[in-house]
Order: C-alpha cells, then sequence, then structure tokens
C-alpha cells in the first residue's frame, strides 16, 4: 500500500509542475526599470513559433541601454 501511495504522490507532483496555463505573462525592463507588462495567449506564442514562455525571454543592450524582456 504504501508504494501505491509514493508512486501516486510522485505521479501527482509530475502533474502539478507540468505547465497547463494557457498565456504568458511577460514583463519589459529598460535599464532595469519596469515599462510594460503584456500577456500572450499559447495560441499567438504557437503562430509565433514558440514552445514555451522561457523562450520569450530576450536581452539587448544597444548605445548604452540595456532592454529585457522576462516571460513566464
Amino acid at each position: 500500500m504504501k508504494k501505491v501511495l509514493v508512486i501516486l504522490a510522485a505521479a501527482g507532483m509530475l502533474f502539478a509542475m507540468s505547465s497547463c496555463s494557457k498565456e504568458c505573462k511577460c514583463k519589459h525592463y529598460v535599464n532595469g526599470d519596469l515599462k510594460n507588462e503584456t500577456t500572450i495567449t499559447k495560441e499567438d506564442m504557437e503562430k509565433l513559433g514558440y514552445e514555451k514562455c522561457k523562450d520569450m525571454n530576450s536581452k539587448i543592450e544597444l548605445a548604452g541601454n540595456k532592454s529585457e524582456v522576462k516571460c513566464h
């Protein structure tokens, strides 16, 4: 009985950790200051060619200004 409970608990943890959210929340920073927040649906993400929210993360530095996008 204990083995069954351990297996069920492990399966439950894996299921809980899987991403079932239907949208990504992205924050846009310029020089470390939050400038904008957006929400992107999974359908739009797939149209853009991204599989996961974190795939949209990016960092750019141009003319001394740092721009960063963090999505989750």
